[in-house]
């Protein structure tokens, strides 16, 4: 199962490439309590911004935390180099860049997935963050910026030259932004032509379609994004599938709801009361996604304004699903969240004034 990433050689052949508003510092911890190898990027980061706000908080790591990446995104060279740096004496196993954000106000400014209608200041800027760190420099990429410009096997190519020693590659173009599906095929004819590592993404929910994504393109890794969505557990389930050919159990429903928690207290602790809440809420919707008759619950918790109610609602639909013994468990997690952390507990009765 591992996989080398220029000099590093990593223990799994999972990743869980940057997503905005997700993998922060508090999203990372889960999923490292769930699968400790699994490789982990921060969200992106702008390469400008950093030279006006060096202490950003999007490159936070907790201590010791590795595997890591952290992706930095913009179009002038020598400023992506020096973010670049920032991100190695950050701590940072590799820096990756993104060059395949499709949203319009990334893209309308040269950054993210408009870098590959200019392969040549693609080019420069890989070379120029190559020569500027020790750490390896990864890419990640679409299938170009739409159908009547799928070059992601010439981009592909041209960053393997230019210095990269891994790429990501969505099966979708710009265009598509999210919708429509994933080109695995395309992605196939990527790998074909680099020797690089390359991790195939896009339309991987099960561990199956891990399986199958891996099989269909001949990729070395598989990237896995939406689909950890309130869902962490899937890392763990792909890399336990690929290794054995053997499926875990999906987690009941009382543990989607005490993660749930957790990650909503987290983002709080961690982002103060008002952002981590406000946050915590697009989560919330993942976590109970899926479980029948959540619904009505789904809709007060996009609501919530304090750590009080979301436990008060979390634990009505632990009962729901549960019944008293499901409503038990979740409380009782709850309590040992609290004993284990003085400092929780004292932000919780804060929280609850």
């Amino acid at each position: 199962m591992s996989i080398k990433i220029g000099n590093l050689t990593m223990k799994s052949r999972v990743y869980v490439p940057p997503m905005a508003g997700v993998t922060d510092i508090v999203f990372r911890g889960i999923m490292r309590e769930i699968d400790p190898h699994c490789l982990l990027a921060t969200e992106m980061v702008s390469s400008r911004a950093l030279m006006h706000k060096p202490d950003s908080r999007i490159m936070d790591l907790s201590p010791g935390e590795d595997p890591i990446a952290i992706q930095v995104f913009g179009h002038e060279p020598d400023v992506m180099a020096k973010a670049a740096q920032m991100a190695e004496a950050k701590g940072a196993n590799w820096v990756d860049i993104n060059m395949g954000c499709p949203v319009p106000k990334i893209t309308k400014g040269k950054d993210g997935c408009a870098l590959m209608r200019e392969p040549e200041l693609a080019r420069e800027i890989v070379r120029t963050v190559k020569d500027a760190v020790s750490i390896p420099v990864t890419v990640k990429f679409r299938l170009g910026w739409d159908d009547k410009s799928r070059n992601a096997v010439e981009f592909g190519t041209m960053l393997e030259e230019a210095g990269a020693s891994a790429v990501t590659v969505h099966g979708r173009t710009r265009a598509q932004l999210y919708s429509g599906k994933a080109d695995w095929g395309f992605i196939r004819q990527v790998k074909r032509a680099l020797t690089i590592p390359v991790f195939g993404n896009g339309d991987v929910f099960e561990p199956e379609d891990a399986a199958r994504l891996l099989e269909e393109t001949g990729c070395d890794g598989v990237a896995v994004a939406r689909g950890t969505l309130g869902n962490p557990w899937l890392i763990s389930r792909i890399s336990k599938y690929l290794e054995t050919g053997s499926i875990s159990e999906a987690p009941a429903d009382t543990e989607r709801l005490i993660c749930a928690y957790k990650h909503a207290i987290g983002l709080a602790k961690y982002k103060g009361l008002r952002i981590g809440i406000n946050e915590s809420r697009r989560h919330l919707t993942h976590y109970t996604k899926g479980i029948s008759g959540a619904a009505p619950f789904r809709a007060r918790l996009t609501q919530i304004n304090s750590a009080d109610e979301l436990e008060t609602i979390l634990a009505e639909l632990a009962n729901k699903v549960g019944g008293t013994k499901g409503e038990e468990i979740f409380r009782t997690a709850v309590d040992q969240m609290r004993l284990q952390d003085t400092n929780l507990e004292n932000q919780l009765v804060s929280m609850a004034k």
